[in-house]
Order: C-alpha cells, then sequence, then structure tokens
C-alpha cells in the first residue's frame, strides 16, 4: 500500500523539462548537480530566497551529492536569482537574463537581447533609451515602467 502511495506521488508531481527553466549561467550546472538525485520539479517551481537555497544545497551536499565550490556557488546564484521571489523591481542594467524576463514578464530572447545591447551601447538612461532595443514590444515597456529601474 505506501509502495502504491508513493508510485501515485511521483506521477503527480509535474512534469518539467530542463526547457522550462530559465536561461542564464549556472542552469547547466544546476541541472548537472542538482538532478543526481531527483528531477527538474523538485525544484523548478520553488521561489526560495537565497539563504533558502543555500540550506538546502547545504543538506544536498551534506547528503552526499558531490560538487566542488564552484558548482556550489553557481548552483547558488542561480537558484537565487532566477528561482528565488520575484523582486518588485529590476534594474535593467545589472539585472540577470533570468530576472528580467521574470519581472518584466518577456521572453527570455528578449531579456538577451537587453544585455546583449547594454552590453553593446552602455547603460540605459531612461525608458526611451531601453525601447530601442530590438524585439522589445515598446507599448510592453510603458505597461511595465512601475518596475523598471535603471
Amino acid at each position: 500500500m505506501l509502495r502504491a502511495l508513493a508510485i501515485l506521488a511521483v506521477l503527480a508531481l509535474p512534469v518539467v523539462a530542463q526547457d522550462d527553466l530559465p536561461d542564464s549561467p549556472g542552469k547547466a550546472t544546476t541541472v548537472r548537480v542538482c538532478t543526481n538525485c531527483h528531477g527538474i520539479e523538485m525544484f523548478a517551481g520553488s521561489h526560495k530566497v537565497g539563504n533558502d537555497w543555500d540550506q538546502i544545497i547545504a543538506t544536498m551536499s551534506d547528503k552526499g551529492t558531490p560538487f566542488s565550490d564552484a558548482d556550489y556557488a553557481a548552483v547558488l546564484d542561480y537558484l537565487s536569482l532566477c528561482l528565488g521571489p520575484a523582486s518588485s523591481k529590476v534594474n535593467v542594467n545589472k539585472a540577470a537574463v533570468c530576472e528580467l524576463a521574470r519581472v518584466l514578464s518577456i521572453t527570455t530572447a528578449q531579456a538577451e537581447a537587453i544585455t546583449a545591447y547594454r552590453t553593446k551601447n552602455g547603460e540605459f538612461k531612461d525608458l526611451d533609451g531601453l525601447k530601442k532595443v530590438d524585439g522589445i514590444d515598446a507599448a510592453a515597456l510603458d505597461a511595465k515602467k512601475a518596475v523598471i529601474s535603471f
């Protein structure tokens, strides 16, 4: 009976693919390290703060998950930035791709376009400068201006 319940519990978990996770540095390391013992669905829907992620990763390490200090840092950074709680504001000159995508409700490709533009042209000064990014809908930015900082 317990075995049947355990199987049903596993089947009830949502199916989450690697492609469902936000693209950002540390994604590949996170998937490699964290899926040694469980599937992506165990963390993909969680939105924890950095300290909570740190405790979870430390527990995984204590239980024998093998990873280097560099992997630990990459996983912690990825989970904290990309799967942490949504910020109320986003600084478009500093935010990572996954944070831009989440807070502005844009695609990863659009968020990448913003980071590529700022790398090539320097920091954005205002909303009009942000609207110059190819592939970004100006009306959508106007609707999100309250959550954008420079």
